[in-house]
């Protein structure tokens, strides 16, 4: 687990610092320095736009210039979350990390499984919602001007202001999110989160499943106590749950090498970290070097629309 922490800690540092200098980019062209560019990592907080831009892609073949690094990441999750079983989620994100850590300092209590289906409708209704809209209802002219339009340009800055400069109702959720989280483990990700379930179709295909021989199993439930989204490892055959995040600490605590194995070729827990870290740094250095990170949207007309940021909407 420890090796998973440090990777954890890797991608949330790395999202600090890309936030930091993206703060720097725009003091630098509000001041008129164009010479500058934009760090292409905070693209991967635009989730809804690089679906869009998904779609087009797919149906179209063209790539999304606006926010590249946003697209080439999303494929880029979307495959390291196929190869390790929705390990975006259990590596990658930093929600996840900051989740994970506030309920390690809290009570770690179970939510009632009936009452859990009722709020897992939330999490799988938003992502219907968006599915919805996006890959179904929305045909690809809407979606071009879309991604096109000044306000989509600009949809990094307006995240940005989500966290520099939340209203009410934001303080007010993240103050109940966290307080959930310190009662009832994994409180967000588990019930809440719409991208995780994105993930998780992804993880459906996966190879990387867990199996429980139930002969080598001593009950001793380390598994399911060891496991950051409460799923009852002890009592599965197959660890098929959509919510599983392919941490593997259940097979890092695990009583002897036969209880617990990945189908397959048994994969250790100390080293899948490094490899869900390689695979996703070797993704994103490519992606870089054959020009699918770099925006097409120039320093001065980024500036232009920064300045009449308050006034763009969708």
């Amino acid at each position: 687990m420890r090796n998973r922490r440090i990777v954890q800690l890797i991608f949330f540092a790395s999202s600090i610092y890309l936030g930091v200098m993206f703060v720097r980019f725009l003091n630098h062209i509000q001041s008129g320095k164009f010479d500058t560019v934009k760090p292409g990592g905070v693209e991967a907080f635009l989730p809804i736009s690089a679906l869009a831009a998904l779609k087009r892609f797919i149906v179209t073949g063209n790539y999304d210039w606006v926010h590249p690094a946003g697209l080439s990441l999303f494929i880029i999750f979307i495959v390291i979350s196929f190869l390790f079983r929705r390990s975006f989620c259990g590596y990658v994100c930093p929600v996840g990390f900051v989740s994970e850590v506030v309920s390690l300092i809290g009570r770690g209590m179970k939510v009632n499984k009936y009452a859990g289906y009722l709020l897992s409708v939330v999490k799988y209704g938003l992502f219907g919602f968006f599915g919805y809209i996006i890959l179904i209802n929305m045909p690809v002219a809407a979606i071009e001007g879309f991604l096109q339009s000044p306000y989509n340009k600009l949809a990094d800055a307006k995240m940005l202001e989500f966290f520099t400069a939340p209203g009410t109702i934001t303080i007010v959720f993240v103050i109940a999110m966290t307080a959930l989280t310190l009662v009832f483990k994994g409180f967000w990700c588990k019930y809440l989160c719409p991208y995780g379930v994105f993930h998780s179709i992804a993880a459906a295909f996966s190879p990387f499943v867990i199996k429980r021989n139930a002969d080598a199993c001593v009950n001793c439930m380390k598994c399911t106590n060891a496991c950051p989204m409460n799923i009852q490892v002890h009592e599965s055959k197959l660890v098929l749950n959509p919510d599983c995040i392919g941490c593997h600490d259940c097979i890092a605590v695990r009583q002897n090498e036969e209880c617990l194995r990945t189908c397959g070729k048994d994969i250790k827990a100390k080293y899948l970290p490094f490899a869900v870290f390689g695979v996703a740094a070797a993704l994103i250095i490519a992606a870089m070097a054959f020009g699918l990170w770099r925006s097409s949207v120039s320093a001065e007309e980024y500036a232009f629309w920064l300045s009449r940021l308050g006034q763009l909407s969708h």
